[in-house]
């Protein structure tokens, strides 16, 4: 399996809260460019005792270090990812994924 073979095109997403006209905060998708990735389906017999581990149903693998957990979202294929954690320790950045709709 090649993972730079699996990596397609998401859009991401960032989460900037505006204003509505009662004064209540929503949510605004801005779009802040396109990542190349390549998510797969995580496998549930590998559990962990993280909590964010334990939520996640999908996890990703990209080159992009401008990536956060707090308010991102990949959308792609008709799929929105939350990213619910990600560590750019490594060669790769590994994303924790949540499927939204």
């Amino acid at each position: 399996m090649s993972i730079n073979r699996d990596m397609k095109e998401y859009t991401l997403q960032h989460n900037e809260p505006v204003r509505a006209p009662s004064g209540a905060e929503k949510a605004s998708w801005v779009d802040k460019g396109t990542i190349r990735a390549a998510i797969y389906k995580k496998n549930d017999l590998k559990v962990s005792a993280s909590e964010k581990y334990i939520e996640s149903t999908h996890t990703g693998l990209t080159y992009s270090r401008n990536l956060d957990s707090d308010g991102y979202r990949l959308v792609g294929d008709g799929v929105v990812y939350e990213i619910t954690d990600c560590n750019t320790e490594g060669r790769l950045t590994n994303l924790l994924l949540k499927v939204v709709r």
